[in-house]
């Protein structure tokens, strides 16, 4: 009964994970829109950081957390060179994910401090945040691939 419940945590925190993922993107790339009202990109932005920091980075902690109760109840499961994959891919994600909060927190701090004067720094910021984004996207994917053929 135990190892369905963390089951069904790890499979939330997942889809937390991939839904603030996503959302925080789109608000970060909705953004850059030209003609958007500056309280508007000013709200998108705000809101990426917040979601990143909110919702993203603790649906990957619970995602953690369960997977470190998964291999307490089944260390047999260090024997499989999927799950290696797949833990790699995770130590990735847990990078990316930090490296947004951070980009996205610095593009919301320079848009309060210096308004449209820092508007050379966000660019290059939400840029790096899309590449971030493009590369988190890539290592769910193999994570995906991996559990789905790793484990069958």
């Amino acid at each position: 009964m135990a190892h369905k419940a963390l089951i069904v945590l790890h499979l939330i925190g997942f889809a937390a994970y991939l839904g603030a993922g996503f959302a925080q993107q789109q608000l970060m790339k909705r953004s850059t829109a030209s003609g958007l009202a500056a309280a508007i990109r000013n709200e998108y932005e705000i809101l990426a950081a917040e979601i990143v920091t909110k919702i993203e980075l603790p649906a990957l902690m619970a995602q953690v957390a369960t997977g470190i109760a998964f291999l307490l109840l089944a260390p047999e499961w260090l024997r499989q060179p999927w799950l290696h994959g797949k833990l790699t891919c995770v130590a990735a994600l847990l990078v990316l994910s930090h490296l947004e909060m951070f980009n996205a927190r610095k593009i919301a701090r320079a848009r309060a401090a210096k308004g449209d004067a820092a508007s050379e720094e966000i660019a290059a910021r939400k840029k790096r945040h899309a590449t971030f984004g493009a590369i988190g996207s890539l290592a769910v994917v193999v994570l995906v691939v991996l559990v789905a053929y790793g484990t069958g």
